[in-house]
């Protein structure tokens, strides 16, 4: 179902700034899963990930890569391709009781510009959104736990995601503390709680090295699973979050 303005699923948008130093056309990527229960109306869960990365340099760039393509395989296509996925399999499925929310956001490199303009121009009120998942840089598994950044903003989000590792087998962390770059935080800032689900660092950040042959591909399948109870989990919760944002 369209999300954006105009009946697109574009919501678009002048960015003041671009790689050329002006203003510029920008966009997020919406579409709404529609909830079945009508109690839920305007009410809502979002999924976000965001699908710009650097370019050939703008607007963080190493000194001795300017110029060469940055292809942000981890940062951030593998958040997107999970996204993407989990919308093709909750819309081939049950109607969820609340709607679903996903969005690509733009702009994230940029200081989250993308994120602070849905914030600002919400498609469903954030006032009846009951949590915000965001997926960046989640790639590289491996061995490692699934890490929740952020989950100090809601007193439920650490049983979510124990219950989660429980239902799937797969070992996560919680983190109370969030990564201010990253999108989750525009929601934060609304007083929406907020997480960002990453799996780890690496010296290919923000590096023309971040390429897709890297990727752990059984472990995007691993994330997929997870994020998927946590996020059907705010779609069908009756009551809201415990909000403990400050």
């Amino acid at each position: 179902v369209p999300g954006g303005d105009g009946g697109s699923y574009f919501q678009r948008f002048t960015a003041p700034k671009g790689p050329g130093g002006g203003p510029v056309g920008a966009a997020n990527v919406i579409g709404i899963l529609p909830g079945s229960n009508e109690a839920f109306k305007g009410q809502s869960a979002v999924l976000g990930a965001h699908f710009d990365h650097l370019g050939t340099g703008w607007p963080d760039v190493h000194a001795g890569d300017e110029g060469k393509v940055h292809p942000g395989a981890d940062d951030n296509a593998s958040g997107v391709a999970v996204m993407l996925e989990l919308a093709r399999v909750m819309a081939a499925g049950e109607r969820p009781p609340r709607d679903v929310v996903f969005i690509a956001f733009t702009g994230e490199e940029a200081g989250r510009l993308g994120s602070k303009h849905y914030a600002a121009h919400p498609v469903r009120p954030l006032a009846g959104t009951e949590g915000m998942i965001n997926l960046d840089t989640v790639g590289r598994l491996g061995t490692q736990k699934i890490t929740a950044l952020g989950t100090g903003t809601a007193t439920e989000w650490q049983h979510i995601f124990r219950g989660a590792s429980f239902v799937t087998g797969i070992e996560s962390r919680s983190v109370p503390e969030s990564i201010e770059s990253s999108d989750q935080v525009s929601f934060t800032e609304q007083n929406v709680p907020a997480v960002q689900i990453f799996t780890a660092a690496h010296a290919d950040y923000h590096r023309p090295s971040d390429t897709a042959d890297k990727i752990d591909v059984a472990g995007l399948a691993k994330v997929a699973a997870f994020v998927k109870e946590g996020i059907v989990y705010l779609a069908e919760r009756p009551e809201p979050l415990t909000n403990t944002i400050k």
